[in-house]
């Protein structure tokens, strides 16, 4: 098990500063409905992370909403640690707005544990006000740092709810430190037990409510009721990060690496070379029972310039993981005012830290904590029977209309995988005016069906050529829909595009209809006609 002592670099509200916003302006940044992130002057509105989408629109009407791409926020990150090299070249990144390295060189070297951390936060802060282009931020984003004798305990140390900017845990004091903490900490994202919502809520029920109370059970009781996931809950209340470095036993160094020829200026031309690469390691990796749990990538150019950044899973990176946070590292570092002044001429992947693959852990419950793989050998079945773009799923992109945000793409392209995440190029990252308003319907048909919407004299219900309305709907009658009052509604949105073009111009205006029956309906005006586009439940 590690011991090193660790430092944890956080930056408050990182998704947010990533997307752009004001930190003064009323914003938040959504996953799955939810918030996860909100500003200052978000927060003041009682808008915190955890509530619905609704309820944070309830709260602040003119909240600003932001959907969370990993993607940026990693990218964005890549000044923030460019920042730390001259601190350390062993900067291993979580996520973005969250790094980590292991103190005992920096810290001999810097005259100890506190000059270090100093020394880093200053960094961090400078690189952050490059970042937003200001000379000072406020106290509540400001870089925080925690140091410990395991990476968790440093986390928590670092954790943005902590007053102090920076907090050192005097060595072997970590239990100490940990016992006063919730239970729920060890489901955080930077915990080794984050997809284990179902063990820590037997913990509550079991009415261990700190980690002390984990702490203080007999390893053997619990690894015999829960399995290693018992035994792994135990070890980090007892501030040990519980994960056994495997590097002696591979036959050899791990490491794939392969020059690009001809060198590209193309980042998806590296990345795809690199996933390959990714492939080969994973496959050498688990013939000898083990999984990747920190890679070294590496990038160089043609004029020797490289780009080299230690990148560390909680549990186990897959191919597709990798793949991912090359792409991140080779947008950051390629639009970055650092980046390569020349092609992209190598990719140099090293898996520098392993562990036991363990595969499918079944809870006590008899659940599984990821997609069932028997699905993916379901799919890859029909994609042999009826050909290799039967299949489909969802992909998410921007655009105004909804066909434009959510399209199917074949499994072929996209993969089966549950950590990969959709790169949203940068270029989509645009307002896109006119677009509609978070939530999107639940139900879009595939053919609209026409409506008579008229207002409360009966006339019917029509939109200029401006977008203006001529009076507001208070009736509506469909084939599917039957009768209806309507007693709320939303709009317009207005869409003219491509008027320039007479066979593909396009303008419609749509609507939020509600109902007296309760529902509520998106609807669309186009050459003076009515039509039901889709439903929201």
């Amino acid at each position: 098990m590690t011991d090193a002592r660790t430092l944890v670099l956080v930056i408050p509200h990182w998704p947010t500063i990533a997307a752009g916003v004001a930190y003064n302006c009323p914003a938040a940044v959504m996953h799955m409905n939810r918030v996860i992130d909100a500003t200052p002057a978000a927060v003041e509105q009682r808008v915190v992370p955890g509530i619905r989408r609704r309820e944070a629109q309830r709260l602040c009407p003119n909240l600003e909403m932001i959907d969370d791409n990993e993607a940026r926020n990693a990218r964005r990150f890549h000044l923030i640690v460019a920042a730390l090299e001259s601190v350390t070249p062993r900067v291993e990144i979580s996520a973005g707005g969250w790094c980590s390295f292991p103190t005992q060189g920096p810290s001999r070297y810097f005259g100890g544990d506190q000059t270090l951390a100093q020394l880093v936060a200053e960094r961090a802060l400078d690189a952050l006000c490059n970042t937003l282009g200001v000379t000072e931020v406020p106290r509540v984003i400001k870089p925080r740092v925690g140091i410990a004798d395991s990476r968790f305990t440093a986390c928590l140390a670092a954790f943005p709810k902590n007053l102090p900017l920076i907090q050192i845990v005097a060595p072997g004091t970590s239990s100490q430190f940990l016992a006063p903490f919730p239970v729920d900490t060890l489901g955080n994202k930077d915990s080794p037990l984050v997809d284990a919502a179902d063990l820590i809520d037997v913990f509550r029920r079991l009415g261990l409510r700190t980690l002390g109370d984990v702490a203080s059970l007999p390893s053997d009781h619990l690894l015999a009721r829960f399995g290693s996931p018992g035994l792994l809950a135990h070890q980090l209340s007892l501030g040990i990060d519980g994960r056994t470095p495997q590097t002696h036993l591979i036959s050899d160094v791990v490491t794939e690496e392969s020059e690009i020829e001809p060198p590209t200026d193309r980042t998806e031309t590296a990345v795809f070379l690199a996933k390959a690469l990714a492939e080969e390691i994973h496959k050498r990796l688990s013939s000898e029972g083990l999984a990747c749990a920190r890679v070294l990538v590496e990038v160089e150019s043609e004029h020797g310039e490289v780009c080299s950044r230690y990148w560390r899973h909680e549990h186990q990176f897959t191919p597709t993981a990798i793949t991912d946070r090359i792409r991140w590292q080779l947008e950051g570092w390629c639009h970055s005012t650092t980046g390569p002044t020349g092609r992209l001429s190598l990719v140099r992947l090293v898996a520098d830290e392993v562990v036991p693959d363990d595969g499918r852990q079944l809870g006590f419950w008899g659940g599984e904590a990821f997609i069932d793989e028997r699905v993916v050998r379901s799919l890859t079945r029909i994609q042999g029977m009826l050909g290799s773009d039967a299949v489909t799923v969802v992909e998410h992109r921007e655009g105004r209309r909804l066909s434009d945000i959510e399209q199917r793409v074949s499994l072929a392209v996209t993969g089966f995988d549950p950590d990969r995440s959709v790169a949203t190029p940068e270029a989509t990252a645009a307002p896109w005016p006119g677009r509609l308003p978070a939530p999107l319907p639940a139900a879009v048909f595939q053919q609209t069906q026409q409506l008579i919407v008229t207002d409360a004299e009966g006339q019917p219900v029509r939109v200029n050529g401006r977008g203006q309305i001529g009076g507001d709907p208070a009736h509506i009658q469909g084939e599917l829909l039957g009768s209806h009052l309507i007693v709320g509604w939303g709009g317009p949105w207005f869409l003219d595009e491509r008027w320039w073009d007479p066979a593909r111009k396009h303008r419609q205006a749509r609507f939020q209809l509600l109902l007296a029956d309760g529902t509520a309906h998106l609807c669309v005006v186009q050459s003076e006609e009515w039509w039901l586009e889709a439903s929201y439940e």
